[in-house]
């Protein structure tokens, strides 16, 4: 910054009983940096908020039951996501022939389908 402000001093043919601070000189660079490219900031102090998740963002929109594919003529079950992995209620395993179509994992279709796609945490 002292090359800086020697340099600027020279360039600027300042008369040495009217040149600035080197202080000065030194608030007014930062001053005009942050100004052009500085961003505000916040002082929040913490954990930052967890982004929703993408399933929970428009979900009715785009989320809705389907059935499983055929095989053998019959519907391939697959295990309920949230009825395995809650934590609200007691975990359990149930089959299921309902899959959510944007997210192609098998769910209850009372319950289960609603608090997937709009609880964060079920």
């Amino acid at each position: 910054m002292l090359n800086a402000y020697n340099l600027w001093l020279v360039k600027k043919n300042i008369d040495p009983s009217k040149k600035p601070k080197l202080r000065e000189f030194v608030y007014n660079v930062a001053y005009q940096l942050l100004e052009d490219f500085g961003e505000p900031t916040t002082n929040i102090k913490g954990r930052r908020p967890n982004p929703m998740p993408d399933r929970i963002i428009d979900a009715y929109s785009r989320h809705y039951p389907v059935h499983t594919e055929m095989a053998n003529g019959k519907r391939k079950p697959r295990d309920c996501y949230v009825c395995k992995h809650t934590t609200r209620r007691q975990k359990k395993r149930t089959r299921v022939v309902i899959i959510c179509n944007e997210c192609s994992i098998g769910l209850c279709i009372v319950d289960c389908f609603r608090d997937y796609n709009t609880l964060k945490n079920f």
